[in-house]
């Protein structure tokens, strides 16, 4: 799972400067990483939190990352706190002493739109609840909208070149190496990302010449899929 790019917007003086940073050390891909840890945590389930998203996406599985592979995805991951000085909302101006409202952009692959949306939305909500004093206010009222927004095949670029979602996998694949370790029992390694994955009935896998292969998503399924499928043309 990753992001490229996330903008957060907050009203005019609400938060200190150390406040703000700690905001966007929360919205870091490794901050949600945590937050949706502890939400497996308190469901007290190894299986897929309901995160709402549409029923049909396959949403990323709870897994361990490699650090090799999450220090990647950091580097290409951008926070942005933007502080508002006019904000209309209901047709009003924001009352600067009511309760802090927040908006946030988070930009993904488009083909990973789907899948990350549950994730993306409720582990943003429970990260910003952390500045709250109500830690259920955000969960209430819909004072916290988060929009994810999908970057087309081809709309991303770095090294100054277009990358796309093969490209990205490619970048991943190769930060995994030889460092991963073997998945304990009960678990398995995506072979694209080298996450681990447990193994259930709701896991994302794939069934290829008598194996099968386990993967934290959809988009490292497809990779996967088409690699194997490339190898197996003549010449």
């Amino acid at each position: 799972m990753t992001m490229m790019f996330v903008e957060l917007f907050v009203p005019k003086e609400r938060f200190s400067a150390e406040e703000l940073s700690g905001l966007a050390a929360r919205l870091t891909l490794g901050g949600l990483l945590e937050q949706y840890t502890a939400l497996e945590s308190d469901a007290g389930t190894d299986s897929k939190v309901d995160v709402g998203a549409d029923p049909s996406a396959e949403a990323p599985a709870p897994a361990s990352t490699p650090p090799a592979v999450l220090a990647l995805l950091e580097s290409i991951t951008h926070v942005v706190v933007h502080e508002v000085a006019t904000w209309v909302v209901g047709g009003r101006p924001l009352d600067r002493n009511g309760p802090t409202r927040y908006f946030v952009r988070a930009y993904v692959p488009g083909r990973w739109r789907k899948e990350l949306t549950g994730f993306l939305v409720t582990s943003i909500t429970r990260a910003l609840s952390q500045a709250e004093g109500d830690s259920e206010r955000l969960t209430r009222e819909p004072h916290a909208e988060v929009h994810v927004l999908g970057v087309p095949e081809g709309g991303y670029g770095a090294f100054g070149r277009s990358i796309g979602e093969s490209d990205l996998l490619d970048m991943i694949h190769e930060a995994v190496g030889e460092t991963v370790k073997p998945a304990p029992a009960g678990s398995a390694l995506d072979p694209v990302c080298g996450m681990t994955v447990p193994i259930n009935d709701q896991a994302v896998s794939l069934e290829l010449d008598g194996q099968t292969f386990y993967f934290c998503c959809g988009a490292c399924r497809r990779h996967f899929a088409d690699q194997q499928d490339a190898a197996r043309l003549p010449g």
